[in-house]
């Protein structure tokens, strides 16, 4: 039996070399040179223009740092402005309201000085219906129809067929006006209350009797020609109501009552303070 004749050494070394090269050489990924070749190179030049940015950043914080401060007594001058100007607008106005109260308190007592005298001119007192007047002028009766007791009520005379009226006789140019002896004036009202009409809220029944005063001719016809007259005359008409209208040569009218005269007004609360 032969025996196996051994490799010489030499060769053995130089196999060993060979393989340790090999591992050496590809103990990296071929991918990591790929990717590290890939990758731009830092120069200087990158890192003078990080420098350059760094600067301009810290320039600008420093510069508005130092603004701030310089705007900060201008800032406080314009607050103690503003609240100077407030303080002296809030004592004019309060100045404004004491001439005010003392404007009023002498046109109170001006007015209470003169109805203590009474001076008023002439006339007034009949124009403002707080007087009794008597004169010339027209008289009207108004009244329901014999069938004013029909379904539909045609027939019955309502407080808006007397407001039409007055307001007819006021557009005629009548002075004074009274209903049932209940002078009109400036407050009075003229409404249904239940089922009865009221004038300065006192009752009335028919027939309504209207008195009207100033130029006889002139009232009679300008009444018939206003929208006032008309409808009194299609309510006679359609609906038979009765309306009479008749010249007077002296006719007379009561004041009016003088809780109708008072208007009330709100008071100021700031006035008894």
């Amino acid at each position: 039996m032969s025996r196996d004749t051994p490799p010489p050494s030499g060769g053995i070394t130089r196999t060993a070399t060979g393989l340790i090269e090999q591992i050496t050489e590809s103990a990296l990924d071929d991918d990591y040179y790929v990717f590290r070749g890939t990758q731009p190179r830092r120069t200087w030049r990158a890192g003078v223009i990080v420098g350059i940015v760094v600067a301009l950043l810290a320039l600008f914080v420093t510069m508005a740092a130092v603004q701030t401060r310089d705007d900060r007594p201008a800032t406080e001058l314009e607050r103690r402005t503003l609240a100077a100007d407030i303080e002296s607008r809030q004592k004019t106005l309060d100045e404004r309201r004491a001439t005010a109260a003392s404007l009023n308190a002498q046109v109170q007592a001006m007015r209470q000085s003169n109805d203590e005298r009474g001076d008023r001119p002439a006339g007034l007192g009949v124009l403002a219906a707080a007087e009794a007047a008597r004169g010339p002028g027209i008289v009207i009766t108004a009244d329901d129809s014999r069938d004013g007791a029909d379904e539909t009520d045609d027939g019955r005379i309502t407080d808006r067929d007397l407001q039409i009226l007055v307001n007819g006789l006021w557009y005629a140019g009548a002075e004074a006006v009274a209903v049932n002896e209940n002078r009109i004036g400036s407050l009075s009202a003229i409404r249904t209350a239940a089922d009865a009409i009221t004038v300065n809220y006192r009752s009335i029944s028919p027939p309504y009797t209207v008195v009207a005063l100033g130029d006889t001719e002139a009232l009679l016809t300008r009444f018939a020609q206003n929208p006032a007259g008309s409808y009194w005359e299609k309510r006679r008409e359609s609906a038979g109501v009765k309306f009479d209208v008749t010249p007077s040569s002296d006719g007379s009218v009561p004041a009016v009552p003088a809780k109708r005269l008072e208007l009330n007004h709100a008071t100021n609360l700031e006035e008894g303070r």
